[in-house]
């Protein structure tokens, strides 16, 4: 009987954020941005403390810890609310649901262990600095972190372990936006007593016992810096970042789950849980950078130089770390005026074999522009291709043609003239536009993925999932998203000098080979390229993994090798150009530099900048029975004609 109720609620329903159209998508918007930059800020704190020296300290051993928790933290939860709001039915599985649950709680659980051992740390610096160093060694910090993690995942585990064996056969309506305990238990149709028991106990475990190390730490601390006859104030500087971070964190946890049961109402649940599930991670990073001067002057080492106008003259004001740099800044007068224009290097052949690859590349950006206006101009004219299917696919139509477009004329121009400059402005848009256009395919491809998981998956609700709100809304976030991504690279590179040499490896403006022209440090730029390929490649690449792990599972239960077969063929073309997109992107952007020298480079990007543009339209071509389909009936209407 118990296995027989735990089988009729197989899926749960996410109630989540209720509201018209318009609304969602404002609020979309939102939790995307809010989302993006959490990610962003953790990431670049993990690096910090990785890349600087001064950092290397018990104190930032454990910042870095809390970023890491705190990326996975809002993973958990966001990613299933962005796509809650484009979708109908809302749905998650049982299993699905007992994961989101385990990893929500367990991070939780970690956090509130780290916040202790963070707060330990402050109370042996302040109280006990001569005993510091021996004390807060690195082999006591690891086993701190270790013994966190371990804490948090096995409380967690302990509960999801007694909620998962209860029964739930109706309603299955789960009225938050993620899988929270209390909403949860509250639709089993069981005696839930022992698993509130333990849910309970645990609870008092894992929040009152860090708590109550914190609280004691602090009393500690703030009775030594009491004492102090002088430096009270640079004292407790030390630890104010993590009294905000401790103050914020537990005041919305206990709030949300140990508050009378007369203020408790599920939509205000529901607001607490955005607060400290969201808005909690993204301020963290910002506390310890706004009000931590290491974590400010390791931000600072990254921007040696900046310009600073003051009427008209340009100052170059200079980090105090960098004083190298103080008197070759100062003799400039600007950033990007000692520089007006690069040298392109192109490919060092010779003269015949330059003259042979511009007729051959002129040929290859022929057929690209050909294809792709091909595949624009047949979804355009043919009704039976107005899906959602290729809708996407006349935005990479697009996409293919400016990208090439944006590298390919000025290479053509370079291999037949032996002055191959580009002046500092156009420069800068090419590898603006580069970027951008990277993105966007990265993104599109991403949702083309989701487009095709949704036809083969839900087959029946195809129609009224992907509807031509959501796709258009999927595509203009893709474009302008990508499209901010690059202007934020575009910025880091403006406030960078550029005062020679002035020779670039390269066939055209590729942000790589341009900040090796820098005359200054590029550390920020190069953080920040390594993000942005963390969540622009890797994060696309995973969810498209996820989409065709799905299908294929679907696949394989359909029962006939004809349908299997027919399956499959619907997206064996996305799969070819995803393939070759991600592999050529992954391995020039994210492989070890030893790997690929320089012109090993110039290759990589001419194969994902003209090749791949070109290959796209072939393959949704040769292997799509509907795109020949569409080009025999136009090709036949333009005969009769």
């Amino acid at each position: 009987m118990e296995v027989e109720n735990q089988t009729r609620v197989t899926q749960f329903i996410l109630v989540g954020f209720p509201g018209s159209g318009g609304m969602h998508a404002t609020v979309f918007l939102i939790f995307l941005v809010a989302y993006v930059l959490t990610v962003a800020e953790n990431v670049v704190i993990i690096l910090l403390v990785q890349q600087n020296r001064p950092l290397h300290k018990p104190m930032y051993f454990f910042l870095a810890n809390l970023s890491f928790l705190e990326t996975w933290y809002i993973s958990v939860t966001v990613p299933k609310l962005l796509c809650s709001f484009w979708s109908v039915s809302n749905s998650i599985s049982f299993t699905h649901c007992m994961i989101q649950l385990y990893f929500f709680v367990a991070l939780m659980c970690t956090e509130c262990v780290l916040l202790a051992a963070m707060a330990y740390d402050r109370y042996v610096a302040i109280c006990c600095p001569l005993h510091y160093a021996s004390t807060m060694s690195h082999g006591l910090c690891f086993r701190l972190a270790l013994a966190s993690w371990a804490i948090g995942f096995g409380i967690s585990l302990a509960k999801i372990c007694f909620i998962s064996r209860l029964s739930f056969c109706g309603p299955n309506v789960i009225n938050h936006f993620f899988c929270d305990i209390s909403p949860v238990l509250n639709l089993s149709c069981t005696d839930m007593s022992v698993a509130e028991l333990v849910d309970f106990i645990l609870a008092l475990v894992i929040f009152l016992s860090p708590l109550s190390i914190t609280v004691l730490s602090y009393g500690c601390i703030l009775a030594t810096v009491l004492r102090m006859p002088t430096g009270k104030q640079k004292a407790f500087s030390t630890c104010a970042s993590h009294l905000v971070v401790v103050t914020i964190f537990y005041s919305a946890t206990i709030f949300m789950y140990a508050r009378p049961r007369a203020i408790y109402a599920f939509n205000m649940n529901k607001v607490i849980s955005v607060f400290y599930a969201v808005v909690t991670p993204a301020l963290n990073p910002i506390m310890y950078c706004l009000r931590n001067r290491e974590v400010k002057q390791a931000l600072k080492k990254l921007i040696p130089c900046q310009a600073m106008r003051s009427d008209s003259a340009t100052v170059c004001v200079c980090s105090s770390t960098q004083s190298t740099y103080r008197q070759f800044c100062q003799g400039m007068m600007g950033n990007q005026t000692s520089v007006t224009e690069f040298l392109l290097l192109g490919f060092l052949l010779s003269p015949r074999t330059q003259l042979l690859l511009s007729g051959l590349f002129s040929l290859f950006y022929a057929v690209t522009l050909l294809g792709n206006g091909v595949i624009l101009g047949l979804i355009s004219l043919d009704s039976r291709l107005h899906t959602p299917m290729y809708f996407f696919l006349a935005h990479l139509a697009i996409v293919d043609i400016s990208y090439a477009s944006n590298n390919v004329p000025k290479m053509l121009a370079n291999l037949l003239n032996k002055r191959k400059t580009i002046s500092f402005v156009p420069c800068i848009i090419q590898t603006f536009l580069y970027m951008a256009f990277a993105h966007t395919e990265c993104l599109i491809l991403v949702m083309m993925s989701y487009d095709r998981y949704v036809a083969i998956c839900h087959p029946l609700r195809y129609s009224v999932i992907m509807s031509w709100r959501v796709c258009t809304v999927l595509a203009v976030t893709s474009w302008m998203f990508s499209f901010l991504l690059a202007l934020v690279h575009v910025v880091l590179i403006l406030r960078l000098p550029f005062c020679g040499p002035r020779e670039i490896n390269h066939f055209f403006c590729e942000i790589l080979s341009v900040l090796k022209l820098a005359c200054a440090d590029t550390r920020l730029n190069q953080v920040v390229i390594f993000a942005a390929c963390v969540f622009i490649l890797l994060g696309p690449l995973c969810l498209v993994l996820v989409s065709y792990t799905r299908i294929l599972s679907a696949i394989l239960r359909i029962p006939s090798g004809e349908g299997r077969r027919k399956a499959f063929s619907t997206c064996s073309s996305h799969l070819c150009v995803v393939g070759l997109f991600f592999g050529s992107a992954i391995v020039m952007y994210m492989a070890p530099k030893s790997r690929h020298p320089e012109e090993q480079q110039k290759v990589l990007s001419l194969f994902y900048s003209l090749f791949n543009p070109m290959l796209n339209p072939l393959i949704y071509s040769l292997r799509n029975a509907e795109v020949k389909g569409a080009l025999r009936r136009v090709s036949w209407k333009q005969i009769s004609m």
